[in-house]
């Protein structure tokens, strides 16, 4: 049986793709990480689906069209930056998310709770919303300004760019690996509007 690679997000707003890309993708620290997504793929994910039977899509687009309207549109913002694993080296480099943060945790155990009876499992730790702008640090101790570097011109273009949009739908994604864009919409999902 065939298989996709599925997740739930939302995806950034087009103003923010080619100012972000082009410093982090297209810029002069590109060498700092191993592995960058293309501007296109930049999103917040919600859930992780994993490798998904095709047949079983119907259903969960079903699920998730329920949970879309169990929340109203939302304002957010893309403000500063953290990473995961070693400061000096990171796995993950990521810009953060600010505003109405308590609605996007709603939103996000609304899919959980209508993925879950279709045998979705969600993660166990804590929910983080980030936008991941990197992964796999190549470089080491003595590129540690231009990782600060880096950081600083993401900072700039958040604060130039980044002010807030209204979240008002939520997509289901497939993995394409190789692709150019990698992440593929195969459901869009309002928000609830009259809510």
């Amino acid at each position: 049986m065939e298989k996709m690679r599925l997740f739930t997000a939302i995806r950034l707003p087009e103003r923010l793709l080619e100012p972000l890309g082009a410093v982090c993708r297209f810029g002069p620290a590109r060498s700092l990480f191993a592995s960058w997504p293309y501007p296109e793929d930049y999103h917040i994910t919600l859930q992780f689906l994993g490798d998904t039977e095709t047949a079983a899509v119907p259903g969960l687009t079903r699920a998730l069209e329920r949970a879309a309207l169990q929340s109203s549109p939302f304002r957010l913002r893309l403000a500063g930056t953290g990473s995961f694993g070693r400061p000096e080296a990171p796995r993950v480099l990521w810009a953060g998310v600010e505003g109405e943060q308590d609605r996007l945790a709603g939103l996000q155990r609304a899919v959980t709770a209508a993925t879950g009876p279709l045998g979705f499992r969600a993660e166990e730790r804590a929910y983080s919303p980030h936008v991941t702008l990197a992964r796999k640090f190549r470089g080491g101790p003595e590129n540690r300004q231009a990782l600060e570097q880096l950081r600083t011109a993401v900072e700039r273009v958040l604060d130039e760019e980044g002010g807030l949009w209204e979240a008002d739908r939520m997509v289901l994604l497939a993995t394409r690996m190789g692709a150019v864009p990698m992440y593929e919409t195969i459901a869009e999902f309002s928000l609830n509007t009259s809510k």
